[in-house]
């Protein structure tokens, strides 16, 4: 099982046979207002896939989807409001299934596991800080765009973490920073994928969940300023830090262009 990252939470899983995106959002060119437009990705390889799930429906997490896959043969996997979201924008009804927490699905030789998850909770601080770079000039036209695109693309409190099986490895995947308080997660997976984003502080915060699930390595995304205004590059090095000398756990934030290999993978 490999995995490369296409910025924000935009993932690639694959082997020899089948490749499944995650959250196939490419980022936005600052000032652009048409936010549906695909940044160009080197060989395309975001696009050829069997199957898409999506951990919710931000238009962050789905907004490029119609133009990445409508008509195609990908399946989009997404709980309901996603799914309607999908509709109300192009992509037709056959190509779209919907899922709940607890559903278990295969493709090719990867077993997915679909459980409750939950949107990161934004502090006062961070709000502050976000105003003020929509106040800078030339920043707030765009801004304006991106907020109307925060209501046009509801999550309804529909957030999913995953969990796939394959080779005998065990990667999870979140699309927020943030963990349902009564779910119970599986622990000890192989490889977390952990969004970086979402608090004004997020080392003690990111590492209470690292806690609660204890993999065994960590790969940070959604770090990166893929949509500004709105976001900011979020800096990584001290949570790295933390997680190596105090759990002794593997950490380091995804670069683009990178392939993952998690039978070679050392952080």
């Amino acid at each position: 099982m490999k995995l490369q990252w296409y910025g924000t939470a935009a993932l690639l899983v694959f082997d020899e046979a089948f490749a499944i995106a995650f959250d196939p959002f490419l980022g936005i060119r600052q000032g652009d207002l048409h936010p549906e437009r695909i940044i160009e990705v080197e060989g395309g390889t975001l696009a050829l896939v069997s199957d898409v799930f999506v951990t919710h429906g931000h238009f962050d997490h789905i907004i490029q989807i119609p133009a990445l896959y409508s008509g195609g043969n990908a399946v989009i996997h997404a709980t309901k409001t996603p799914c309607e979201t999908l509709r109300n924008h192009g992509v037709p009804t056959k190509q779209l299934d919907i899922i709940t927490p607890g559903g278990y699905y295969t493709v090719g030789n990867f077993e997915i596991t679909a459980c409750q998850g939950r949107h990161c909770q934004f502090d006062a601080l961070l709000v502050v800080r976000t105003v003020l770079r929509y106040l800078k000039p030339g920043n707030l036209r765009h801004g304006l765009r991106l907020l109307r695109c925060n209501k046009e693309y509801p999550e309804n409190g529909e957030i999913l973490f995953y969990e796939l099986k394959s080779g005998g490895k065990r990667l999870q995947i979140m699309g927020s920073m943030g963990l349902d308080g009564d779910t119970e997660y599986p622990t000890g997976a192989d490889l977390l994928i952990l969004p970086y984003q979402g608090k004004s502080k997020p080392e003690q915060y990111a590492a209470s969940l690292v806690e609660r699930l204890r993999p065994k390595a960590v790969l940070l995304d959604h770090y990166d300023n893929s949509f500004p205004p709105m976001t900011s590059r979020i800096r990584t090095a001290q949570f790295e830090k933390l997680l190596r000398e105090k759990y002794k756990i593997p950490c380091r934030a995804m670069e683009r262009g990178t392939t993952y290999d998690m039978e070679e993978l050392t952080l």
